[in-house]
């Protein structure tokens, strides 16, 4: 409201500029007038001393208004200030129609620009008290030429014509200006919500993780959103000097962009960002209707992209794994306790009770397979969340000693201490507790101790400054063989395992945008280690 009243009392200011210039050239042009034409004109027929020095003072007054003017807007803001400034004006007007006759020299008009210019400078009520006092003056000098004249005429009825004139043009001119002013208070709340809608989308495009680009028919990028601009650092290049825009569309956009126009339907395809791992998927749209406008690029981080697939697959994996494990369950069930009452019986031959045992095998077997597939979906957080990696590792680490016996002692180092990361910690904990077991049982196996290191920080791989944790046992290390079908679902290189363990762990990592990998480190020590993406860059 502040603003609109500041603009307001800013286009008053131009109408009391207007009205002091006629405040000044007025009473000048009367007595050019009167000068040039004194015995053929009305103007000081009555009192021409008079009519001279009132006309001068008037002058006087609109030029001492005029220094007035660098304080004009304040002053302008005190009603009191410009009703004294309005009612020296009709009082000065009024003695110059008493000098010129009275109502019949015609001046009496001039109280009507008075009266209107007041209508527009004061709202309220003060504007139709400024008609009255311009009413009552010219009737008094009506009524006291009356008095001193011989043979005064009767101008009476014009008189109370004029001021009938006066009220109604302050009623309408009030009326009419209030109509303006809501109008323009109207006109600022819309400008001011567009402005207000303008920056909120300005905000929510500059906070999108999609990399968006408006591109012109010369191929120079109008604007981009903080996250195309990060993304695209590496392929941006500066406009030559003089255009109107910094930069212009990378060629391998600009190649993507034509074949879009030539064929619409035409899915893009992705393109690789140089000293990054990264893969743009392209989506255009023209801003407008017509084939001729800019257009639209939205640039989507294609791991983004694979993370939703990840997790509609582990979605459908829960959803059928659920589905059956209600059919499997039972018939194995019914086996296994048929085979537990076969292996109580004192009549089987030692030979077919060999074959129980293996049946009972085979069925823990099944039992456990499903377990852990149905572990893939029983997480009903699906909400990733930012955590202090230290803080979070210490926390599981303790809760893990607590349930696990076989644990002799587990190393933690993170480098910084502050380095933080998104992810589902359900699911990460799921990852955690197959990696932890898995180490500490490879690591009995060769040192006779079970023991892990953990190392956790930020590293910048691949141009990705991306969080990592090294989980480290002491066994002997993968061979190459089993190394290259390692995460693939039921391969196992134990008799007792399902081959799922590793599998739905590189499965929940990719679903939360994070990568799992072997590597040997440390004399051929076996280190799994989890990539998780920049926190800053994750999409919810």
């Amino acid at each position: 409201m502040a603003e609109t009243t500041a603009r307001y009392t800013s286009q008053i200011y131009i109408v009391a500029v207007v009205y002091n210039i006629y405040r000044i050239l007025l009473p000048l042009i009367l007595l050019i007038t009167f000068i040039s034409s004194r015995n053929t004109t009305v103007l000081g027929a009555l009192d021409p001393t008079l009519f001279v020095q009132v006309c001068a003072a008037w002058a006087i007054f609109g030029v001492v208004i005029t220094f007035l003017a660098p304080t004009g807007r304040k002053l302008l803001q005190n009603e009191h200030w410009l009703s004294g400034t309005l009612i020296a004006d009709i009082l000065l007007v009024s003695l110059i129609i008493y000098s010129c006759g009275g109502i019949t020299s015609g001046l009496g008009l001039l109280l009507i620009v008075t009266v209107a210019a007041g209508s527009i400078l004061i709202r309220g009520r003060i504007s139709i008290f400024l008609a009255a006092v311009a009413a009552l003056s010219i009737i008094y000098v009506e009524l006291y030429l009356a008095l001193i004249l011989e043979d005064p005429p009767n101008q009476f009825i014009q008189t109370g014509i004029l001021g009938i004139i006066l009220f109604a043009s302050a009623l309408y001119i009030q009326t009419l200006t209030d109509r303006i002013y809501k109008a323009a208070l109207l006109t600022d709340k819309q400008a001011m919500d567009i402005v207000d809608l303008e920056k909120l989308n300005n905000e929510i495009i500059q906070r999108m993780r999609t990399g968006i680009v408006v591109v012109n028919r010369a191929r120079e990028i109008v604007t981009m959103n903080s996250a195309a601009k990060s993304t695209l650092a590496p392929l941006l290049a500066l406009a030559d000097p003089g255009e109107k825009y910094e930069y212009t569309l990378p060629e391998v956009l600009q190649q993507q962009l034509k074949l879009w126009k030539i064929n619409p339907k035409r899915q893009p395809q992705p393109i690789s960002i140089p000293e990054s791992n990264k893969q743009l998927q392209l989506n255009f749209a023209f801003l407008r209707p017509d084939a001729e406008s800019d257009v639209l690029i939205f640039l989507e981080d294609n791991r983004q992209i694979v993370q939703r697939v990840r997790q509609m697959k582990l979605a459908s994996l829960g959803r059928l794994t659920a589905s059956i494990a209600h059919e499997i369950r039972n018939p194995l069930g019914a086996i296994s306790h048929a085979s537990q009452l076969l292996q109580e019986s004192k009549t089987i031959a030692e030979d077919d009770q060999r074959m129980i045992e293996i049946i009972l095998g085979h069925c823990n077997r099944v039992n456990m397979i499903i377990e852990d597939v149905l572990d893939a979906s029983r997480h009903d957080d699906t909400s990733a969340q930012k955590i202090v990696l230290k803080d979070w590792l210490e926390k599981f680490i303790g809760n893990y000693r607590e349930i696990h016996e076989d644990c002799d002692e587990i190393t933690l180092e993170v480098s910084p201490p502050d380095t933080e990361i998104n992810v589902i910690t359900g699911q990460l904990e799921q990852v955690l507790n197959n990696l932890f077991d898995n180490g500490l049982r490879y690591s009995e196996k060769a040192t006779g101790r079970f023991t892990l290191t953990l190392r956790a920080g930020i590293e910048d791989r691949d141009g990705d400054i991306q969080p990592f944790l090294h989980i480290i046992d002491d066994g002997p290390g993968i061979n190459e063989d089993a190394e290259a079908t390692l995460f693939e679902p039921f391969h196992t290189t134990e008799s007792t395992g399902t081959g799922l363990g590793l599998y739905i762990s590189k499965e929940l990592c990719e679903a939360n945008q994070s990568q799992l990998v072997y590597n040997r480190i440390d004399e051929d020590k076996s280190c799994f280690s989890i990539y998780f993406s920049n926190p800053e860059r994750i999409v919810a």
